[in-house]
């Protein structure tokens, strides 16, 4: 990749500098109060997902949370903690977590970067619309899981695309 096609090349240009000017392109909402932390207000489908990234110098890391609301039922949670387990394992690049004192789902996602490293605009601003995607793709499958009558392992066929019951 070279110099010119690249918005990211850690010696000249800073990741959340990069995540900025890609907000702005995209007409995302966002705040920024610290020069190593990004929040940013992407529109789903389902919901509005805020994306949290940062960017850890000494250790070239570059993270992303990407969250929503969710308020289930105390006696679902069991069954949440299962799905959330069940998804986990299904091959997703980051995890999810749940966070039942702020009541929100968190899929995190991490790039560890080398010195080398360059990545594209394009593929910073892909890296964060995946991160919406994947929040997107399981959000059927925790609602159902904790607001129908749907054991978890059936739930993960709602983000696979599987018909299960009838209509």
């Amino acid at each position: 990749m070279t110099r010119e096609n690249s918005i990211i090349f850690l010696d000249e240009t800073h990741p959340i500098d990069a995540l900025e000017l890609i907000a702005h392109e995209e007409n995302w909402e966002f705040a920024r109060d610290d020069d190593n932390e990004i929040i940013v207000s992407i529109d789903g489908g389902w919901k509005k997902y805020t994306v949290s990234a940062s960017w850890n110098e000494s250790r070239k890391l570059f993270t992303t949370i990407c969250t929503f609301e969710m308020m289930p039922p105390r006696k679902k949670l069991v069954k949440l903690y299962e799905i959330i387990n069940l998804v986990n394992s299904s091959g997703v690049d980051g995890s999810f977590t749940y966070n039942s004192g702020e009541q929100l789902m968190n899929y995190n996602t991490n790039i560890l970067f080398s010195d080398e490293l360059i990545i594209s605009n394009t593929e910073l601003r892909d890296w964060i619309k995946s991160s919406v995607e994947t929040t997107e793709k399981f959000y059927p499958t925790f609602q159902k899981s904790c607001w129908g009558d749907v054991m978890p392992k059936d739930a993960m066929s709602a983000a696979f695309g599987k018909i299960a019951g009838h209509a």
